[in-house]
């Protein structure tokens, strides 16, 4: 009995280090972002707060982004019975915004009700039977079924075609070998809604297969389906064209695909006839082209991956080779520089990138905005997985003008411009967000007429609106937008040091209570008085006077106003 009592007590002491220590490795995983504890941890929270009604971490980061001309407000849609399973894409009918995931499944978003299963079967993609045949012919090898995806899909209202067409991943199992393809869903010009539409997947029809159908891999992971591209991008009034990856198959760390030669598919982006079916080479020498899609002049523009290093932004120009993998602007994934014709980090032979990424930022779908706000017009936006954010390219003259970050906390799988005020971006947590520009009001304005209604001196109000002024060029006004210093946005009655500046200095993080009338009013005065060994220190107004009317003029300056 004694003994029995021992085994019970030291199991229970395991279970509880190993559960310990499994929330310790947890936690530090996600704080720390280490994958894949950091992914799955980000999925587990997200289900947790969708299944308790709470908003999740997206809803909390989208909810008012600053830009350097716009605020945009997003909303958030999750899909219905998430999988956690990353990759897709999203379309547009008229003004509905479509969704392919990555299992295939079909969406439409209704604002009101969410986003909303359609009665569209996916042409078959041989998954099912690859799975089968993996357990019984290849049990030491990896068959990951959710690399094997549904790529793109893409809405296309021409007197060519009108339809949708999806790029996915296709498994001959009967000849053991994978290759990207194109299929296509004819919809009769009467039908105007896709609520109005059902499809099987034996309506579509195959329009496109690459060439050759490559072998499973002999080792590790039998095929590496989430390298496979397949974005499409429609050009009026018949082309189409496809970004189609080289499956890891890059002659580096596998056996080359074929990427340099005129007798593969791979590596290259395809031009594709859609009246007449016929397919050609129009670039070659890329990896894992991840964006496609065409400016305002009809020219294309990709992203890819490189390795470690060397994401790029490829401008296409037909029948050129952009030299993967035998020049780059990246390293082998052990830092180690990777096998180069020309200087290693000069890509001076073959076609170089417009930009690239170093360190890589996954960069991964692109979009052209137009009619959207004057500031943006003409800009290129470009998704990011690992940076999570969203890049805004200006070019001009074949280059980069500038790259604008906007953060949105989560991987960007697809980005796509929604009528003339919305774009729309699809989430490797599933979900769809929804951006709108609102106006931006000067905090500023009217302030003096505002402060001299109330009883302040109109000199004294000019003075006070002079040093808000002044404080504006370190101090954003705007919500959780610090800059060289904290956020002044709504500061009277908010706690001292309590935003998510990271730069407060240790003698104002040691300061308690709020900013109010009379703390306001001795901070400003003197800076030092108030918090020996602030940042601030002789940046002062010196007038308590003056400071005394900057401090009313804070806690005036987000009181509610109407402004015409």
């Amino acid at each position: 009995m004694k003994r029995r009592l021992v085994l019970i007590v030291t199991l229970l002491f395991v279970v509880a280090c190993v559960g310990l220590g499994s929330l310790g490795v947890g936690y530090l995983g996600h704080r720390e972002k280490i994958e894949p504890i950091f992914g799955l941890g980000e999925r587990i929270i997200t289900r947790g707060r969708r299944d308790l009604g709470l908003p999740t971490e997206t809803h909390v980061m989208v909810g008012r982004i600053e830009t350097t001309y716009l605020t945009l407000r997003g909303k958030v849609y999750l899909m219905p019975d998430q999988e956690f399973r990353v990759g897709g894409a999203l379309a547009l009918w008229n003004d509905d915004v479509i969704v392919q995931h990555s299992r295939g499944t079909i969406l439409v978003l209704d604002e009101e009700k969410g986003l909303i299963k359609t009665d569209l079967a996916v042409p078959e993609n041989g998954l099912e039977a690859y799975i089968r045949l993996a357990a019984d012919k290849y049990p030491d090898q990896i068959a990951k079924d959710y690399a094997v995806r549904y790529n793109d899909l893409e809405f296309i209202d021409s007197p060519a075609f009108r339809g949708f067409l999806s790029s996915y991943t296709f498994i001959d199992v009967e000849n053991e070998c994978y290759r990207s393809r194109i299929s296509k869903l004819d919809i009769p010009r009467s039908v105007t809604s896709i609520y109005d539409l059902t499809a099987s997947a034996g309506d579509w029809e195959i329009i496109y297969d690459s060439s050759p159908c490559l072998e499973f891999n002999d080792t590790r992971e039998l095929l590496v389906g989430y390298m496979a591209g397949g974005r499409l991008a429609f050009k009026e009034p018949n082309i189409v064209y496809l970004g189609n990856g080289e499956y890891h198959r890059e002659g580096l760390y596998r056996p080359d695909s074929g990427i340099q030669s005129d007798d593969s598919d791979y590596g290259k982006t395809i031009e594709i006839n859609l009246t007449t079916g016929q397919s050609r080479h129009y670039s070659k020498g890329h990896r894992n082209l991840q964006g496609v899609a065409l400016d305002s002049q009809g020219r294309l523009w990709t992203t890819e991956h490189g390795m470690r290093g060397g994401d790029e932004l490829n401008l296409i120009v037909d029948q050129e080779n952009y030299g993967w993998p035998l020049e780059n602007l990246g390293t082998l994934y052990s830092g180690i520089p990777a096998p180069t014709e020309g200087r290693v980090g000069r890509h001076e032979i073959y076609r170089g990138p417009v930009y690239a990424w170093l360190p890589s930022a996954a960069v991964s779908s692109l979009a052209l905005v137009e009619g959207f706000h004057e500031t943006w017009d003409g800009d290129l936006l470009i998704g990011s997985l690992r940076e999570r954010t969203l890049f805004r390219a200006r070019i001009k003259d074949d280059q980069i003008v500038f790259l604008e970050t906007i953060p949105i906390g989560q991987r960007i799988r697809d980005v796509m411009q929604v009528g003339p005020k919305k774009l729309a971006l699809w989430l490797d947590t599933e979900e769809v967000v929804i951006l709108e520009t609102e106006p931006r009001v000067d905090p500023l304005t009217d302030l003096v007429i505002r402060l001299t209604e109330k009883g302040m001196a109109a000199d004294m109000a000019e003075t006070a609106r002079d040093v808000l002024t002044g404080c504006n060029e370190c101090h954003s006004y705007e919500e959780n937008v610090h800059g060289a210093g904290p956020s002044l946005h709504n500061v009277a009655g908010r706690r001292i040091a309590s935003t998510a500046f990271a730069n407060y200095s240790t003698s104002l993080r040691g300061t308690t209570g709020v900013w109010d009338a009379q703390s306001l009013t001795t901070y400003l005065t003197d800076p030092e008085v108030f918090a020996p060994g602030t940042a601030m220190a002789g940046l002062g107004v010196g007038n308590p006077e003056i400071a005394s009317a900057v401090a009313a003029a804070f806690e005036e300056l987000y009181a509610p106003v109407e402004y015409e």
